[in-house]
């Protein structure tokens, strides 16, 4: 590998933390829109734990930034605030929310699980060695929450074809 420059290795890392705090502060308000499209209390719980998972993680990324002479950046979490409000509006919109909500939820673990595996490899390399294990511990953590999400296809495929029935009855209904 070539060598790079420690100080541009640092600056990239810092701007990875960044990003990966913007990252968890919008899974934070994608998982609140999510739990209140959600009735039924285990897939709910699957869906809270997954968001104080992501809560802590923020704070963790928040104290690893001002560790590194970094606040928290407003432009990144104006930009995150600006996704989870389009997010809520098509969640709104929605006709089988609970499969999708249960894709997302899949969806945004598996991107929380990618960001990290890219920030521990760039800690690594710049030699934050405190980065990296909290990196790797974020890691472990998102690919459990999305184990959980897993383990729930059945619980919102069954929620969504509820959902298809109840629709097409109320149409049956309102028709008669």
């Amino acid at each position: 590998m070539q060598q790079v420059d420690q100080e541009k290795l640092r600056d990239k890392l810092a701007d990875y933390v960044e990003d990966a705090h913007a990252f968890e502060s919008s899974v934070v308000d994608n998982l609140d829109t999510m739990i209140g499209t959600i009735d039924d209390p285990r897939l709910k719980e699957v869906l809270q734990r997954n968001r104080q998972v992501s809560r802590q993680h923020v704070e963790r990324l928040k104290q690893r930034l001002e560790h590194m002479d970094r606040g928290t950046p407003v432009r990144k979490r104006i930009e995150g605030v600006a996704l989870a409000l389009m997010k809520g509006v098509t969640d709104v919109l929605r006709t089988d929310a609970p499969g999708k909500v249960g894709r997302d939820a899949y969806l945004l673990a598996h991107s929380q699980v990618a960001a990290y595996e890219l920030l521990s490899r760039l800690a690594d390399a710049a030699g934050d060695v405190q980065t990296a294990e909290l990196a790797r511990e974020h890691l472990a953590e998102d690919k459990k929450c999305a184990d959980e999400v897993a383990e729930q296809w059945d619980g919102f495929f069954e929620l969504t074809l509820a959902g298809w029935r109840d629709r097409v009855t109320e149409t049956t209904t309102a028709s008669v």
